[in-house]
């Protein structure tokens, strides 16, 4: 059950980066990521009142700290998506997980074995076959790594945050910290949307809320590696709706970059069971 939860988990968030690639250019970065905090927020606080949950979390540096840098992976993302081909950015994407065990002996003192060493190796050598020259080296393409590298901190400073807190205080404050830093970003540059960028807008926060927590339920449900196996199905998705939408066909190099990705990312899991 946990696998299929997570299949439909790595659907909605293929279909989240794909409806941001549609939003593209149109709007400002930050007038996204302040609609995509907010819109989900009244649902979180109403669950935490429910539940009887605190409002605030006890580590707020921490947060804040866990905000900026989940800030700047969602803006670098958000910018690839718009300059980049979908699947290219989802393929650089996947190698958080190996910029993550990187930083963790740093971050949160983990030690770094050879194979984990042996599967960093392995996912670089993708990096380098994705941004093959042919591709231009684009700084869409580094905003994608750089989006990767964000996210690895924040990751890690969400496993400190959960030694205090809540996850879902620690979800709902993030989502109120960039809603601000949103917003404070926007100031003037905010631009009316149309009736199809809201419904594209309604439909980014609506898919990541879902995938967030079909993701959470997963991950309680089953072994994380089988779960975290099942969330490399969001390329095969990303895929199709880049092809489907913008005729994007990812050349060779890509191809064998993403395989390398995911290979050092599967070494990774196995050498933590």
């Amino acid at each position: 059950m946990s696998v299929i939860l997570m299949l439909i988990a790595s659907v909605c968030f293929a279909t989240m980066a794909a409806m941001i690639k549609g939003i593209g250019s149109s709007l400002p970065i930050p007038e996204i990521i302040f609609f995509r905090s907010i819109l989900p927020l009244p649902f979180f606080l109403g669950a935490l009142w429910l539940q009887k949950k605190k409002l605030v979390v006890t580590a707020w540096k921490t947060l804040l700290l866990r905000s900026l840098f989940g800030f700047l992976a969602i803006t670098g993302f958000y910018y690839a998506l718009a300059h980049i081909p979908l699947a290219i950015s989802v393929f650089l994407g996947k190698t958080q997980p190996l910029i993550l065990a990187v930083l963790a002996p740093w971050i949160v003192g983990e030690k770094t074995s050879r194979s984990v060493w042996f599967a960093i190796g392995t996912g670089l050598a993708g990096i380098v076959l994705i941004l093959d020259p042919s591709l231009g080296w684009t700084a869409a393409a580094w905003a994608s790594i750089g989006a990767a590298t964000a996210s690895a901190i924040a990751h890690l400073l969400v496993r400190k945050l959960n030694r205090t807190d809540d996850p879902a205080t620690i979800v709902t404050n993030f989502f109120i910290v960039t809603a601000l830093l949103g917003s404070l970003w926007m100031g003037p540059s905010f631009i009316m949307p149309d009736l199809d960028q809201w419904l594209l807008l309604g439909g980014v926060a609506l898919f990541s809320t879902i995938g967030q927590y079909l993701m959470t339920l997963a991950y309680r449900m089953e072994y994380a590696p089988v779960v975290a196996a099942a969330s490399y199905s969001s390329i095969v998705f990303s895929v199709l709706y880049g092809y489907f939408f913008w005729n994007e066909i990812p050349p060779s190099s890509a191809w064998a970059g993403g395989f390398l990705i995911v290979a050092g990312s599967f070494i990774l899991l196995r050498s933590r069971i």
